[in-house]
């Protein structure tokens, strides 16, 4: 691996390169988004026969692994709306060169990109592996945050209420015949899926995907509301599954005009200019439990939108009121509105991470 390349130095940003390999995991789950870049013509883009938008799971493990990290600590403005500053300061270069010596001993997993936001300016990036700044990136659970982001979109163009956030989600569902379903599903709420304690429960992990594949949107539903267990107080305990978000879509693409995917595209990832591909699930759905594919930058933006209370540019695209409970660190520890919260320390003070 050859020297990192640094491209701009200015005073500021004071970081020892102990901290900032240690608090690099809770910037970047605190701001949910990775990514890289240097100069503009340097950038490791996608081949230009390919289409970023085109970029499924499959096409993006075609992608062969940078011959060496690309990183910039003066990211370029590529006219994408976002602010660029620089990361400086004692230590800067250090830091760095740490980062990436972790990053190829395995500390990091496979690490595709790193993006750090900071002051409203983008001051750091980085690219290894299969990471481009155009190239769509599959993400697994983000996916179900992405879904929570589309329903407070809903919310805020009055689709539903946030108080409609503890009705039971078959009273957004018009063809479900409530005479065949499993005692207790009529008691599952939107709350409760999206902090995994819908209580369904299959007699095998692979039950609801295989439905999936002979029954589409509604139909879908009835057909798990009628094989799941009775649905108890006791059964609404936390499970981490993809049924649970894959209910929030279902009302999304009840309510908004045309389909989830359209509204998706409309209001959600088209307010940001967002570079993805998005899977559908075999019932017809967007997939929810893992399956959208994002640039970094893109996924920068929305979480650029969730630490400004639900505002990007000058528009409120979120409902403010679902962010509050997003952002709230009263919740505790856990699972909430398919978001993970997590208390950690750094540079001797407690950090709430979401």
């Amino acid at each position: 691996m050859s020297s990192p390349r640094i491209i701009a130095k200015a005073p500021g940003i004071q970081i020892a390169s102990t901290l900032i390999t240690r608090s690099l995991p809770l910037v970047l789950l605190a701001i949910v988004a990775p990514l890289a870049l240097l100069r503009a013509s340097e950038l490791p883009r996608l081949p230009s026969d390919l289409d970023p938008r085109a970029q499924t799971y499959a096409e993006q493990q075609k992608l062969p692994y940078l011959d060496e990290p690309y990183v910039s600590n003066a990211p370029e403005d590529l006219g994408d709306g976002l602010p660029v500053g620089a990361l400086t300061g004692p230590g800067t270069e250090q830091a760095i060169k740490a980062l990436l010596n972790d990053d190829k001993a395995g500390k990091y997993s496979n690490l595709d990109s790193v993006l750090l936001w900071k002051d409203g300016r983008l001051i750091f990036e980085m690219y290894n592996r299969r990471g481009r700044v155009d190239g769509p990136h599959y993400t697994m659970s983000i996916t179900k945050t992405l879904t929570s982001i589309t329903l407070a979109r809903a919310i805020q163009l009055g689709l539903l209420r946030i108080n409609d956030l503890d009705k039971p989600v078959i009273s957004f569902m018009p063809q479900i015949d409530r005479s065949k379903i499993r005692p207790g599903v009529e008691t599952i709420t939107l709350r409760d899926a999206l902090s995994m304690k819908s209580g369904l429960r299959f007699p095998d992990k692979n039950f609801a995907r295989a439905l999936g594949g002979k029954y589409q949107r509604q139909k879908f539903f009835q057909a798990l509301f009628e094989n799941t267990e009775p649905v108890t107080p006791g059964k609404k305990q936390y499970r981490y599954t993809g049924t649970d978000p894959s209910l929030i879509m279902m009302i999304v693409d009840i309510l908004a005009p045309g389909t989830a995917r359209d509204f998706i595209a409309r209001e959600v990832a088209g307010k940001v200019g967002a570079v993805y591909h998005w899977d559908n699930q075999p019932c017809g759905l967007p997939k929810c439990g893992a399956g959208s594919s994002f640039t970094a930058r893109s996924l920068l933006k929305f979480g650029i939108m969730l630490i400004q209370g639900g505002r990007y540019g000058n528009e409120q695209l979120l409902s403010a009121d679902y962010l509050k409970l997003v952002m709230s660190s009263q919740k505790g520890e856990g699972y909430f509105y398919h978001f993970h919260n997590r208390q950690k320390k750094a540079a001797g003070r407690r950090v709430h991470m979401i």
